[in-house]
C-alpha cells in the first residue's frame, strides 16, 4: 500500500515495537479527527500521509509504512462492524519455520499445527472466532471473495513489498481490510507482531457506537446484478411496459429482452442501493427507472448498428439487417418513447420525475452532439490531437454514465454534493472507457479496428503527436483516405515504433485515476466503495455495451 514510486529497497519498518504502536495511534487519531472515509484512493493517501508526516516526528523512511497505517485507520470502523464469520485472515507462507512439515494445495499452505511457528496459533484463534483463514501469498483470492459476496472484510499479513503490489487490486475491489506488515522480511522464517495480529482479529465496534461505519454496510453486488437481470424476463417486461401485443411492440420487446450486460440498469440500482438506508429489493420506482435506461440504451444501439452497418449484435442479426432500416428506426424510436414514459410514470414525487426527465433528455442531447461531432468529422477527416479525441469521448460516452448514476441517486434524494461528484466521476470514467475500447480495438485488429474504420482514435492521435514528418504522412493517409489494409498496416508500424500503446495505457491510467480521485470528497463509505468497484469491474471486463 505504497506510492507508485516506492521500491522494495526503500521500505522501512520502525524496529522498535513502541515506535510502531505510537505511529498506529497517531494515524488512528488523525483519521478520526479528519473523518477519513474509505476506501482511500491513492490521491487521498498521498495528501493525508504528507499531512500526517508533517505533524508527527518520525523517521522519513517510514512514509510507506504510514500509508498502511492510515489506510487501516480509515477502514477499521468498517471492519469492526463486520461479523467474525464474514471476515478472512490472510497469512503469508513465509511465516513458517525453516523445518516446516506442512504441504500445499491450490489454496495455499495446509498447516500441521506443529507449533514451530506462529501460523498454527494465529489460525486457531481466528477460526475459533469464525474466521476463514488462508495461508497464501497475494490478494486476488481475497478480493474475489469480497466481490462475490463470500466475505465482507480481510485482515492480511505480508511484507511491505507484497502489500504494495496488492494495493491497486484492493483499491479496485474496494476491499475493507487491515494490513499488518511483517517486521522481518525474507522468504522463510519471517516475523510479525503477533500481538497486533491478535488485536486486529478480535477488533469489534463498541456496542453503542452506531456511527463508526461511516454509513457503511456491505452491499452484495453479485446478488444485485442477478436481481437486475431478472427484471428483463420477457413476461415481466411485457407487463411492466403495458404493451398491446402489436408486431412492432413485440419487436421492441424482443430487442429489450435480448442479450446484454445490463450495465446501465445495474449501475442505477447499485447507486440507489448504496445510498439507501437499509437492505431489501429495490422498489418499483427504481426498477422502472432502471428498465427505462435500458430502453433508451437499446434504442441507441439500433442507431449505432445502422450507422456502422453491423451485421450482428450479441451473435444475432441486427434489427436493420433482419427487418430493414425503416423498421429498425421505428423500433428504436418506440424504445425511446417507452423509456421516457416509464420515467414520467415512475411512482416518485412529481418534482423528482421532472428533474429526472430534464437530466435524461439533457444527457440524450449531449450524447447526440458528441456522436454527431464524430460523424461530421468522418465526412471531412483530418488528424486529431489527443485532447480533441478525449473531448469527443467525453461527449459521446460520459453523459451515459452520468445519467444512470445520477438517476439512481435521485431516487434517494441525494444532495447536490453527491451529484457534483457523480458528474466529475462520470466524465473521467467515460473517457477512460473509450480509451480502453481503442486499445482493445487496436490490439484485436481486423474489420473492427478504429484505424481501418477511420474513426477518432486515441492511439492514432498520440502516434501523430509523437511522429516525425514522414511518419505523420503515413498516419494521415491511414486516417483520412480510403487507404485500406495497406495504409492501416503502415500506421500500425508507426504506432509500434513510437511505443504509442504504452502512452495510451498511461492515458487510460490517468483517467481511471481521475475517476477515483473525484470520489475523495464523498462522505458516504458504501457509495464510495461501490463506485470504486465499478471502476475495477468496468476495466477488468470487455466492452460493456
Amino acid at each position: 500500500m505504497t506510492g507508485p514510486s516506492a521500491s522494495a529497497a526503500s521500505y522501512y519498518i520502525p524496529p522498535e515495537a513502541a515506535e510502531r504502536l505510537r505511529l498506529r495511534e497517531q494515524a488512528a487519531r488523525y483519521a478520526a479527527d479528519h473523518r477519513l472515509v474509505p476506501p482511500l484512493v491513492m490521491a487521498e493517501l498521498d495528501e493525508h500521509t504528507a499531512r500526517l508526516l508533517a505533524e508527527v516526528s518520525c523517521d522519513a523512511r517510514a512514509r510507506e509504512y504510514v500509508y498502511v497505517l492510515l489506510n487501516n485507520a480509515a477502514w477499521r470502523p468498517v471492519v469492526e462492524a463486520v461479523p467474525f464469520e464474514r471476515r478472512t485472515l490472510l497469512l503469508p507462507p513465509c511465516l513458517r519455520a525453516a523445518d516446516c512439515p506442512a504441504s500445499f494445495d491450490k489454496l495455499g499452505l495446509l498447516c500441521d499445527r506443529c507449533g514451530r511457528c506462529d501460523i498454527g496459533a494465529l489460525s486457531d484463534e481466528a477460526e475459533d472466532l469464525g474466521y476463514t483463514v488462508l495461508v497464501i501469498e497475494g490478494s486476488s483470492i481475497a478480493a474475489d471473495l469480497v466481490l462475490h459476496g463470500t466475505i465482507d472484510a480481510v485482515i492480511g499479513v505480508g511484507c511491505m513489498d507484497a502489500l504494495s503490489r496488492a494495493f491497486p487490486h484492493m483499491v479496485a475491489a474496494a476491499v475493507p481490510g487491515l494490513a499488518i506488515p511483517l517486521v522481518r522480511d525474507g522468504c522463510r522464517a519471517t516475523a510479525v507482531d503477533t500481538q497486533w495480529v491478535r488485536e486486529a482479529v478480535r477488533a469489534v465496534a463498541p456496542p453503542a457506537d452506531g456511527a463508526r461505519g461511516n454509513g457503511y454496510s456491505p452491499l452484495d453486488l453479485a446478488a444485485l446484478r442477478s436481481a437486475v437481470a431478472a427484471w428483463f424476463d420477457t413476461d415481466a417486461l411485457r407487463g411492466l411496459l403495458e404493451l398491446g401485443g402489436t408486431e412492432m411492440e413485440e419487436l421492441a420487446l424482443h430487442s429489450l429482452a435480448g442479450p446484454g450486460k445490463r450495465w446501465r440498469p445495474f449501475l442505477c440500482a447499485a447507486v440507489y442501493s448504496a445510498l439507501r438506508d437499509g437492505g431489501g429489493a429495490a422498489p418499483d420506482a427504481v426498477r422502472r427507472v432502471a428498465v427505462a435506461l435500458e430502453c433508451i440504451h437499446k434504442a441507441s444501439l439500433i442507431y449505432d448498428d445502422i450507422q456502422d452497418d453491423d451485421a450482428q449484435r450479441y451473435g444475432a442479426p441486427t434489427v436493420h439487417r433482419e427487418h430493414g432500416v425503416p423498421v429498425a428506426l421505428t423500433v428504436s424510436l418506440l424504445l425511446l418513447g417507452l423509456g421516457y414514459r416509464m420515467i414520467a410514470d415512475a411512482p416518485l414525487p412529481a418534482g423528482v420525475r421532472t428533474e429526472m426527465l430534464h437530466l435524461a433528455t439533457a444527457g440524450h442531447g449531449r450524447l447526440c452532439l458528441g456522436q454527431g461531432r464524430e460523424l461530421l468529422w468522418m465526412r471531412n477527416r483530418r488528424p486529431l490531437s489527443a485532447d480533441e479525441v478525449t473531448d469527443i469521448f467525453a461527449g459521446k460516452t460520459a453523459p451515459s454514465f452520468e445519467v444512470v448514476l445520477r438517476l439512481g441517486a435521485m431516487c434517494t434524494g441525494a444532495d447536490d454534493a453527491v451529484h457534483r461528484i457523480l458528474g466529475a466521476y462520470s466524465r473521467a470514467l467515460g473517457v477512460a472507457y473509450q480509451v480502453r475500447d481503442d486499445l482493445d480495438d487496436f490490439t484485436a485488429g481486423g474489420d473492427a479496428d478504429d484505424v481501418l474504420a477511420q474513426r477518432p482514435s486515441i492511439v492514432m492521435a498520440l502516434a501523430y503527436e509523437a511522429a516525425d514528418a514522414r511518419e505523420r504522412a503515413v498516419l494521415r493517409e491511414a486516417w483520412t483516405s480510403a487507404g485500406g489494409n495497406a495504409a492501416a498496416a503502415a500506421a500500425r508500424r508507426v504506432v509500434k515504433k513510437r511505443d504509442v500503446l504504452a502512452a495510451a495505457q498511461r492515458t487510460l491510467t490517468e483517467h481511471t485515476n481521475a475517476a477515483l480521485a473525484a470520489l475523495a470528497p464523498l462522505r458516504h463509505a458504501r457509495l464510495k466503495t461501490v463506485l470504486c468497484r465499478i471502476v475495477g469491474q468496468v476495466f477488468e471486463t470487455g466492452p460493456t455495451t
